[in-house]
């Protein structure tokens, strides 16, 4: 399947190169689209020298820089609307740019989607593994995805999870809804919109390393932010239209 895989980045030089090969190297159908949120530590200088010194770049390995940090969920959401215009991939992935989503498991989501899934969720609970994950992001997380399939839906066990997988269809449909919370709330929004529309959702589990090399982008304000978005994005879920 031709694959696009969409890297939203911010201050990643440290590993926006690395892990852009490893997604390169897995399969001649995959490209990469990296979208930046205006790095000041240079990340989307860094793509372009490689793309300038790697000859394989300049086919599939693409740009996108962000006049500022404006979050993940709407940084997705550009590299997709950007692969949909191009009309020629059969499968869509988001991941973090931080290898704590480890590229090597790509294939598998991918081919979940060949067998029918729409949406495939690499998912850190109930059965992955979590490594060197700070005891207090931990928590937060375990408790923001107990919220959520409280409030929302019990069959989704990791709401939180940005590593993803769609097909083409389900992409254009996630793009015709407003975006209505900034950075990793929008998972959660995301996962919403795609139960309210039935869409059959897989999921396998990951193996997920805490980020060794550069800091994290999710704030603990942002983390907490998202904790009470979960009420509103669960209400529209049980009350909204549809």
């Amino acid at each position: 399947m031709a694959t696009l895989v969409v890297l939203p980045t911010h201050n990643e030089r440290l590993n926006v190169v690395e892990l852009t090969d490893a997604i390169l190297d897995l399969d001649s159908a995959n490209d990469v689209c990296v979208v930046d949120d205006a790095s000041p530590d240079g990340t989307a200088d860094c793509v372009r020298e490689a793309a300038a010194a790697r000859p394989r770049w300049r086919e599939h390995v693409f740009l996108i820089v962000r006049d500022r940090k404006e979050g993940r969920g709407g940084a997705v959401r550009e590299g997709f609307a950007w692969g949909m215009a191009r009309g020629r991939y059969d499968a869509f992935v988001e991941m973090d740019c931080d290898f704590s989503h480890q590229p090597a498991a790509i294939p598998q989501g991918v081919a979940l989607l060949e067998q029918g899934y729409d949406v495939v969720i690499g998912s850190r609970y109930p059965d992955g593994t979590v490594i060197d994950f700070p005891a207090s992001r931990r928590l937060l997380s375990l408790l923001a995805n107990k919220l959520a399939r409280l409030l929302i839906d019990r069959s989704i066990a990791d709401y939180t999870t940005g590593f993803r997988f769609y097909r083409p269809a389900v992409v254009r449909e996630l793009l015709g809804y407003p975006q209505r919370h900034r950075g990793y709330i929008y998972l959660s929004e995301t996962l919403s919109h795609l139960l309210r529309a039935n869409h059959k959702i897989g999921a396998f589990p990951i193996r997920y390393r805490n980020r060794e090399r550069g800091m994290s982008n999710a704030s603990p304000g942002e983390i907490w932010s998202s904790l009470h978005g979960l009420v509103s994005i669960a209400y529209a879920h049980h009350f909204g239209r549809r």
